[in-house]
């Protein structure tokens, strides 16, 4: 067990904390994109959880029918949640082989062995470290929340039977979920019980992994800027007291220069290819949470006094926002990161270069202005955008409880 949790540690390799959450989530699920054939557990995974979503969102609009509106919303909120999971396991598999070429081609870039001063070996160290410890919260919480879930049941059978109070007792599922009737009565209850709760821990391993796998690499990309700024510094390091620098010299500088910039170009491009392969999953996680917050302001209006029931959806809608904090960050590390190349450059001595040479500082400076950004259709993963999420809900919440 010590051995799947080392990245926890803070003395290990740069290996070790390499999408080591994402690895461990995706890989008992099947879905790790890295290997040849595709584990038959993926696609059973995907139909556990296809008829988990179909039977809770059933249960959720028959609750809608009868007017039973908090058990609706009660049901219909995690089932939103599961269904955009599929949704996610679905596109891991459609860009199966994307995937795997993209991680084979930034660990390509990350473990570049040119890249051998202890700056940019501590850049990548503490990125990938920060990332892994990131991504380790949130999986870490809805586990627990998920257990917590799923033994609830139990815990309320073995509070009633310590009061001598069995008969008041009725036996439900974790989850609400539209069965037949014989699956909820002996001798197959149990069975429908751990499949009830098994969909949820479905749903919390592939949320860690594939909303792991977009921060990581978003981290990472983030990393090889910081280290391609360490680089230029080091490169013209030498020559900060120079007024003027002889053939050989400038021949040095420009060869460093244009394998600056090859690799700039390169991160740029996995930058792109990797936004366009995760547009729908970084959209729907948008669209998911404006659900979840809308159901739960449906819920205030109709819960009048109930402070329990407003609590209950307010903390849907904080778990909502904790989901895209997990993409605005991403997104804010690699647009700040890449625009900061631009001044690290521009404070260099880059005019000991000839003209002529001059056209490539140039051309890395303009091209670096513009951050690299993980915009989806209506929405900019970023710290800003989370930060208007988070005031426009609360204003949201503050009127609707002003009507009452």
């Amino acid at each position: 067990m010590s051995k799947w949790f080392r990245f926890l540690k803070r003395d290990q390799q740069l290996d070790v904390y390499f999408f080591a959450v994402p690895r461990l989530s995706l890989n008992i699920m099947g879905y790790w994109p890295i290997g040849d054939k595709l584990p038959r557990r993926a696609l059973i995974h995907f139909v556990i959880l296809a008829i988990g979503v179909a039977t809770e969102l059933h249960a959720g609009m028959r609750c809608l029918g009868q007017q039973q509106i908090t058990l609706a919303l009660e049901t219909l909120c995690p089932a939103g949640t599961s269904a955009v999971t599929l949704l996610k396991m679905f596109l891991m598999l459609r860009f199966r082989q994307d995937l795997s070429t993209m991680w084979h081609r930034l660990r390509c870039l990350l473990f570049d062995p040119n890249w051998r001063q202890s700056e940019q070996r501590d850049i990548r160290l503490r990125c990938s470290a920060m990332a892994a410890r990131i991504n380790f919260w949130p999986l870490s919480a809805g586990f627990f929340t998920c257990t917590t879930y799923n033994l609830k049941p139990v815990l309320i059978a073995l509070v009633l039977w310590l009061q001598n109070r069995c008969e008041d007792f009725v036996w439900f599922t974790p989850f609400n979920m539209t069965m037949p009737q014989v699956l909820l009565s002996s001798p197959f209850f149990p069975l429908t019980y751990i499949f009830t709760a098994y969909t949820g821990y479905v749903t919390i391993f592939m949320f860690g992994g594939c909303d792991g796998f977009y921060f990581e690499f978003c981290a990472h990309l983030s990393a090889l800027f910081e280290v391609l700024q360490a680089e230029i510094e080091s490169i013209f390091r030498p020559y900060s007291d120079h007024l003027d620098l002889s053939p050989v010299q400038l021949y040095t500088l420009e060869r460093k220069m244009r394998s600056v910039i090859i690799r700039h170009n390169a991160i740029i491009n996995l930058a792109r290819f990797f936004r366009e392969r995760y547009t729908i999953i970084t959209l729907a996680h948008f669209v998911s949470a404006a659900m979840v917050i809308g159901f739960s302001m449906v819920n205030l209006l109709a819960m009048g006094n109930n402070g329990l029931g407003a609590l209950l959806y307010v903390a849907y809608t904080i778990a909502a926002l904790s989901q895209l904090l997990v993409y605005c960050y991403g997104g804010t590390l690699v647009a700040e990161s890449s625009t900061e190349l631009c001044r690290t450059m521009f404070a260099c001595p880059w005019q000991l270069f000839k003209p002529q040479q001059r056209r490539l500082v140039q051309l890395l400076i303009l091209r670096s202005q513009r951050p690299i950004s993980m915009a989806v259709p209506f929405f900019s993963p970023s710290l800003a955008t989370f930060a208007a999420i988070l005031h426009t809900s609360g204003s949201i919440i503050a009127l609707v409880k002003s009507f009452q």
